[in-house]
Formats: structure tokens, sequence, C-alpha cells
């Protein structure tokens, strides 16, 4: 195996294509009249926030910085030939299953609500386009991350390409603790 070069035309049309699904996905919401207003309290909470995109640090950091970047490296394993049949189809499986747990766990009664599912088994067009972007690039991670791992202990060289994924990936960590630490992630918690 070669070290993959870093080819910026790849890395731009990934920011291009994701930056457009996000584009969608905030027209989405803000094209949406029946959303509650942004931060406005969530009706029969415990004082909680309805949250619009712009509030999640998965979002607006992880989403416009990281996933570019952690996609890319995907794309660059798949322009360099280094993803197969079997690897493009497990990603495709993986992709779907990350979606439906995803719909699955936003639909729930203790999900609280948001600009993508705004009650109880609801689902916005920004929610509907945001499951697919979700599954996809989480997917899309974890194969690069584990083709990250399969070429450092077979002491291959990795190239930029990965290490900035690696790097977008650990940034993206770090949103979703945010998120946690924040309260955002917090399930519905109705008033007594």
């Amino acid at each position: 195996m070669e070290v993959i070069e870093w080819d910026w035309t790849v890395l731009s049309c990934v920011e291009v294509v994701s930056w457009f699904w996000l584009a969608a996905m905030f027209l989405a919401q803000q094209l949406d009249k029946t959303l509650p207003p942004r931060r406005s309290v969530i009706c029969g909470s415990a004082g909680q926030p309805f949250l619009h995109m712009q509030d999640w640090y998965t979002m607006v950091l992880g989403d416009t910085i990281a996933v570019p970047f952690v996609a890319s490296a995907f794309v660059h394993l798949a322009v360099n030939g280094e993803i197969g049949l079997v690897q493009w189809t497990g990603l495709s499986i993986l992709a779907i299953v990350l979606t439906m747990v995803g719909l699955r766990s936003c639909v729930g009664e203790n999900h609280k609500p948001d600009q993508g599912f705004p009650g109880p088994g609801k689902i916005s067009v920004q929610g509907a386009l945001h499951m697919p972007y979700f599954g996809l690039g989480w997917s899309m991670g974890l194969f690069a991350a584990g083709h990250l791992v399969y070429r450092a202990c077979w002491a291959y060289p990795l190239g930029w390409p990965l290490w900035a994924g690696l790097l977008a990936g650990i940034f993206y960590l770090c949103c979703m603790l945010a998120e946690i630490r924040s309260g955002n992630f917090d399930p519905l918690k109705k008033a007594p």
C-alpha cells in the first residue's frame, strides 16, 4: 500500500456536497412554519429549550468543519482503489442501519423535541434530510477509521487525508461531548 496523497479536488467536491446538504437542511428548517420558535420552552417540559440547527455544536461545528474532512478521508481511500465491493456493500448496510437506529431513537416518547423531530412520532423535512446525512457520515468515518487502524497496525503509510480525517473525527467527538455537557442530548424532562 502506498501513501495516500492529498487531493484538493477530492476535498473540494466533498465540501461542496456536504455544504449543499447542510444548506438544504437549514433551508428546510427555515421554511417550516410549524416549528416552534428557536429556544422557546418545549410545551410540557421542565423548561427545556426547543433547539434549531444553529443550537447544536455537532451541526454548527461538527457538520461544517469535521464531517467534510472525515468524508474526504473515505473518498480519498475510494479514489485510490482501497474500497472494494464488499466494503461498499458494508458501508451501504451500515449507513441504512445507523439511519434507522437514529430515526427510531428520535421519534420515541422520551426524545426531546427539536427542529428535526418536533414531537413524538413526528419528523420534519429537516429531520428527514438529516438522518441519511447522519448515517452516511458515521459510516464513512467508521470505515476510514478502520483503514487507519489497519494501516497503522501493519506499518503502512497513512498520508495526510487519513491524518486529517482522524483529527476531524476527534474534533467531532469533542463537539458531541459539548452537546452532552450543555444538556442538548438530554431526554425530555416533563414538567411536574
